[in-house]
């Protein structure tokens, strides 16, 4: 489907794809809303599009395979199309992105939101070149990885949309100051940065008048919020947004087991429902002497404090947490500590992911290698026990009342899809004024899908 004249027309089609984080998801949002301002009209991935872009993710070397294939999914999809690569695969690795045919934009984090100042920038060059007589499609791709700001500045860019959801993600703070030896994400995110407080309240009420009714705060380092900026912490702009926000609920992402201090923790129990009861601590393993190596700022003492007291004070909350295996040097004795240390916390759910080698990491030169058929026995000992602590933590809410947005209505049988504050999905029967709404429910079982069968109690007054 090639394009007239190799130039994007008012009302071009551009289709995002989006791997990775909630950030960029929040990133995707905020380029789509610079396009549409900018005239291009949104369409889905699978619809033909005259523009593709790929918000892409680094975290695993499995995230940058799925990168690539997605690059090439998208030229095959439509051949004439204009191909963009953002975000974190291409701010690490521009050539590697700028060296797969059919790229045209390479744009790192920084860049990626002017990106409609670099297609116009592109189209024009474009025009000019004879590109249906190359073999590719495509001239040189046009690369821009901008260096972070010095003093560190926070990347505005609002959005009052969030295509495709009933919630709403806002990135807070990006980037991140400490160096886990294994982790990428400071040199894809660049160092710690925060939104300023007015710009964090300016953007919920945007997106609460908007219809949205829970807002999901997130960030790479969502704990150290407010550090930079000297405008205080995480439990302050709760306090501020509970007051003045103006959303139904408010939802922490990831957040590190330390930044969930007793402050934060009182500000949660006095909102009540308002804040969900749904905390995700990255544990990365049980065994101190991995942590070590990890060079992660707590021990697993430290870890368990904080998140025994999380289970007393919200005793219906969904806790979860990050593990690696197979770090460098793992032994199965460190391996069976983090099985028992998992096995004694109250931690509801799992993440197990394999250790993965990310270039210009301190963890990229440790040795010995863990073989990946002893990772992946050490992921399925995990998982089994996550299912495990799963399942004894849906037993415990069977017959409870939960509050629940409505997001949607199930295409297979009609009934309708609700998220509790403790990350459950609830299917109920309901008319479409119960949409988009806050009710009560009651637990009945879980279903063969995960989901909980749930009889609705009573509805919230709309606002």
């Amino acid at each position: 489907m090639p394009l007239p004249d190799t130039q994007v027309q008012p009302q071009s089609r551009v289709a995002f794809r989006t791997i990775g984080c909630r950030l960029n998801q929040c990133e995707t949002a905020q380029m789509q809303e610079g396009l549409l301002a900018a005239g291009y009209r949104l369409v889905p991935w699978e619809d033909a599009a005259d523009v593709r872009v790929i918000n892409t993710c680094t975290v695993t070397s499995k995230s940058d395979k799925t990168c690539r294939n997605e690059i090439r999914s998208a030229k095959r999809r439509d051949p004439g199309c204009v191909v963009a690569v953002t975000g974190c695969y291409a701010q690490v690795a521009p050539e590697t992105v700028a060296a797969i045919p059919g790229v045209d934009l390479v744009l790192g984090n920084v860049d990626k939101l002017r990106l409609g100042d670099h297609l116009t920038e592109r189209l024009a060059r474009l025009r000019t070149s004879d590109r249906h007589a190359r073999s590719d499609l495509s001239p040189v791709p046009h690369v821009a990885v901008s260096p972070w700001a010095d003093p560190p500045v926070f990347e505005t860019g609002r959005f009052s949309h969030f295509g495709g959801y009933t919630r709403a993600f806002l990135k807070i703070q990006t980037g991140c100051d400490s160096h886990c030896a294994y982790c990428i994400i400071p040199l894809a995110r660049g160092p710690a940065r925060s939104m300023p407080m007015a710009e964090v309240l300016e953007q919920v009420r945007l997106l609460t008048s908007r219809g949205y009714h829970e807002i999901v705060l997130t960030g790479i380092n969502l704990g150290s919020w407010g550090r930079d900026t000297r405008e205080g912490s995480p439990a302050d702009l709760l306090e501020l947004l509970l007051e003045q926000g103006g959303a139904g609920r408010y939802r922490l992402s990831s957040i590190e087991p330390l930044e969930m201090d007793v402050r934060l923790q009182d500000v949660i129990e006095r909102a009540g429902d308002r804040i969900a009861h749904h905390f995700h601590l990255p544990l990365q393993s049980g065994a101190d002497s991995v942590l070590d190596r990890m060079s992660r700022p707590y021990a697993v003492a430290d870890y368990f404090e904080v998140v025994t007291e999380l289970a007393r004070r919200f005793p219906h909350a969904a806790l979860g947490a990050d593990v690696i295996v197979g770090f460098p040097g793992e032994t199965d004795r460190e391996l069976d500590e983090t099985y028992a240390f998992i096995e004694r916390t109250p931690l509801t759910y799992l993440h197990v992911f394999s250790y993965s080698d990310r270039p210009r990491t301190a963890a990229s030169a440790m040795r010995p290698k863990v073989h990946p058929e002893t990772m992946h026995e050490r992921s399925v000992r995990l998982r089994t026990l996550g299912t495990r602590k799963l399942e004894a933590f849906r037993a415990r809410l069977a017959g409870t009342e939960q509050r629940a947005l409505i997001l949607r209505r199930r295409n297979s049988d009609g009934r309708l899809v609700g998220l509790t504050g403790n990350y459950q999905e609830t299917l109920l029967e309901g008319g479409d004024a119960l949409m988009n709404r806050f009710v009560r429910v009651q637990l009945d079982r879980v279903l063969a899908d995960g989901r909980w069968a749930a009889e609705l109690l009573q509805a919230e007054e709309s606002d």
